[in-house]
């Protein structure tokens, strides 16, 4: 992952720094050290290390012994002599483009690059690796992509490979591995960033390392309960578990999720939408179109978006939160029988129920009679972390012959086709393969699909998949992804629906489609007071150019970009936002933050050359267009804007070259063979533009535009019943276009013969 910026920003939602702190691998996955072998620190000989949580200890020692040995307590930790001698005993390590040494010196723990020493100070992760913290200028900790694996005792590279350079984002040494705002929150307990724009400096503070017990259970309340003894505030405690009990697992969602940060005040209690905004199964690079997960996406997205998630399954039903392990084995499937052996837990009921005896057709003990094999198949991160997906899917190798979407059937049997999966999960499942449920859920993935392939005829597959879809999450991921067709009034339809929905996640992503509403006053002015953050937040960016610029709204509007503003996303925001307040200056100003933030961006570069253009800088902009043409050389949208600038500064070779190269690399850009279209009738070359704008009609029925240009064309050639049949054909798409209603008030005498 070189760049956090995508390389189109539709809207403010798509732009948000959604980050993945590691690199995904398809190295095969590591065999995992038994839990008896792991060799965890002594956080409790570390002065300061747990002085909050041992206080808990006097109360609760059962759960302390087993917390201080989880994976939540080791998220973060000083330095251990011993523990970690070894890692630093004059090892080295060659990633291909940089040269390691770990050693030791004057009693500092060294990590030597290309680029000189570097002090580490702190070390994140005890099990599958461990990343050591190097301490740099500025109060930044940067994480490097070598890593220690505990049980090869090796170093070896999270990048798996993948070269990055100094100028890249998610270098080791850039933005995008910066510690303080890429790991500290889910490594720490009440951790404050702290990040001062002026200097790009952090101050960043914590109340102890690791996950410790008052951010999982609520602060120390300010006297001890004068019955019980303990330190926490037990009556927030008890309203919020007898209230809204679901509210505990949002404090799981904090970490266990992929999103971006409003700021980092979230307490014990909160809503996650007050604080977070949550990245759903919306680009192609995160998820599969089904859902499953594709990047480092953790769960709790998945899990949402899952049929369990929906009707109510919650983390602690299978997880223990204090020691971080399974409540019950695997083996056998026992824990998945907890509710499929009888269709309840206790607490949930219509769990459907299975009979392992007919329902794997594998051999009881074998892989493939294990439920998590086939429906939370692992993908691997940092080269040797599996993690399993939450998603709960149900093998559909019918979508891996049509989309390419992998199955668990051919994970395991990758020496077999799509076919043959099919073949088998027909005569094993019969008609469950093709239940209503089952042809809802692909008739949604294909209808993302098309989105994702850029078929500009997708747009009814989409509104039938919001129209049976079920769960709230899917219907947020829906809109979301509607966004290019968010003028078009059955999306506005839907749009202002969703915006008395319950969920706030849906109506977050509603607002942002109204940003296009011909009357958005009536919509979004009423979602500014919404009761919850993030759906304030998205009404706020879509009504952003009527805000008033001492309004409270646009005031927390500000203070949540600005939370991202070390960030090259959070300065993309802040130049949006000056660009819309036609305050270009400042724009620039925060554009170049950008383009040196994240020299590896595309986008980058283009929203630079966007705003050279508005501020009448178009030799500039060119040049900014060609460095973004030459990061994403296979990205048709660098040559159609090159070619539009071209064609500003009045060289008609240079724009022809470019219109052609844009639809040479992708045939399905009608945008661009309609100004490849244009573009041959101010060269005369008339024939050549009608068959542009032909392929133009041809890829995008839906757009009058490109009929009516091609009337035009008619008419010069002396073609008018040509020219008449495609004035017909815009007003087949918009009875009310006007250009071609006056073109056919121009063409009538000419077809009866008359000047």
């Amino acid at each position: 992952m070189k760049s956090i910026l995508p390389l189109v920003l539709p809207a403010f939602l798509i732009s948000i720094g959604l980050v993945s702190c590691e690199k995904k691998s398809t190295a095969p996955a590591e065999s995992s050290t038994p839990e008896t072998q792991k060799n965890y620190p002594d956080l409790a000989s570390q002065p300061g290390q747990n002085a909050i949580s041992a206080r808990c200890k006097a109360c609760h020692s059962d759960i302390h012994h087993h917390w201080i040995k989880s994976d939540h307590a080791q998220a973060n930790r000083l330095l251990d002599p011993q523990q970690d001698s070894l890692p630093f005993s004059n090892k080295s390590l060659n990633t291909g483009g940089e040269q390691w040494k770990f050693t030791t010196k004057d009693g500092k723990f060294i990590i030597t690059t290309t680029d000189g020493d570097h002090t580490v100070d702190m070390v994140i992760g005890v099990d599958p690796l461990l990343q050591y913290l190097t301490k740099e200028d500025g109060g930044r900790w940067q994480s490097p992509n070598a890593a220690w694996d505990p049980y090869k005792k090796e170093w070896f590279d999270v990048f798996s490979g993948d070269q990055r350079t100094a100028a890249d984002w998610g270098h080791w040494t850039g933005r995008g591995m910066t510690w303080n705002t890429q790991c500290a929150w889910c490594h720490m307990t009440d951790f404050k960033k702290n990040y001062n724009i002026s200097t790009d400096t952090y101050n960043s503070h914590w109340k102890e390392m690791g996950i410790g017990c008052t951010q999982c259970h609520g602060d120390i309340a300010s006297h001890a309960d004068k019955k019980t003894g303990c330190l926490i505030d037990l009556a927030k405690h008890k309203k919020i578990i007898t209230k809204t009990p679901e509210r505990i697992y949002e404090n799981c969602a904090t970490c266990h999720s992929r999103r971006s940060e409003f700021d980092d005040n979230f307490k014990f209690g909160d809503k996650f939408g007050d604080h977070y905004n949550l990245q759903l199964p919306t680009q192609p690079h995160l998820y599969y179109p089904d859902g499953q997960v594709l990047d480092e996406d953790y769960v709790w997205t998945s899990l949402r978006i899952s049929n369990m998630g929906h009707k109510g399954v919650r983390c602690a039903d299978c997880h223990d939160p204090h020691t971080a392990k399974l409540k019950l084995p695997l083996k056998n499937n026992t824990l998945c029988l907890s509710c499929h052996g009888g269709g309840t837990n206790g607490r949930i009921k219509g769990a459907s129920i299975i009979n392992l005896a007919t329902h794997s057709h594998h051999p009881l003990g074998s892989k493939g009679d294990s439920c998590v094999e086939c429906h939370m198949p692992h993908t691997t991160y940092m080269g040797r972390d599996k993690r399993r997906d939450h998603s709960f899917h149900v093998p559909d190798p019918i979508l891996t012959k049509e989309l390419n979407i992998p199955n668990s059937c051919n994970k395991c049997h990758n020496d077999k086709d799509a076919d043959w999966a099919i073949k088998w999960t027909n005569q094993w499942y019969g008609d469950k393969m093709h239940t209503p449920e089952r042809k809802r859920q692909r008739a949604r993935t294909r209808a993302i699909a098309a989105i994702y392939s850029g078929n500009p005829q997708s747009l009814q597959l989409m509104l039938n998949a919001y129209a049976t879809e079920p769960n709230p999450y899917w219907q947020a991921s829906l809109l979301q992804i509607l966004q290019p067709w968010a003028s078009h009034p059955d999306v506005q339809k839907i749009a202002r629906q969703a915006t008395h929905h319950k969920q706030s996640i849906v109506r977050a992503a509603a607002a942002y489609l109204l940003e296009f509403s011909l009357d958005n006053d009536k919509w979004l002015k009423p979602m500014l007071q919404d009761p919850v953050k993030e759906v304030r937040i998205a009404a706020a960016w879509a009504y952003r150019r009527n805000l008033a610029n001492d309004s409270a709204i646009r005031k927390e509007l500000l203070s949540s970009i600005l939370f991202t503003a070390d960030q090259p996303a959070g300065a993309m925001r802040m130049a949006q936002l000056a660009m819309d307040s036609n305050k270009l200056d400042e724009a620039e100003k925060w554009l170049k933050i950008v383009v040196q933030r994240d020299q590896s961006s595309a986008a980058a570069h283009e929203y630079y050359a966007i705003l050279l253009s508005q501020m009448k800088r178009p030799k500039e902009a060119l040049a900014q267009l060609k460095l973004a043409a030459k990061l994403a050389p296979k990205n048709a949208r660098y040559p159609y804007l090159l070619a539009l600038t071209y064609a500003e500064l009045k060289q008609p070779k240079q724009t022809g070259e470019q219109l052609k190269r844009a639809v040479k690399l992708n045939p399905n850009y009608d945008r661009a063979w309609y100004n490849l279209g244009l573009h041959y009738a101010s060269q005369n070359k008339l024939r050549e533009a009608i068959n542009a704008l032909l392929q133009a009609e041809k890829v995008n029925p839906n757009s009058p535009d490109y009929p009516y240009a091609r009337a035009t064309i008619h008419m010069r050639l002396g073609e008018n019943k040509l020219a008449f049949e495609a004035c017909r054909t815009c007003l087949g798409i918009d009875r009310g276009y006007r250009p071609a209603l006056q073109l056919l008030g121009r063409l009538a005498p000419l077809l009866r013969g008359k000047q």
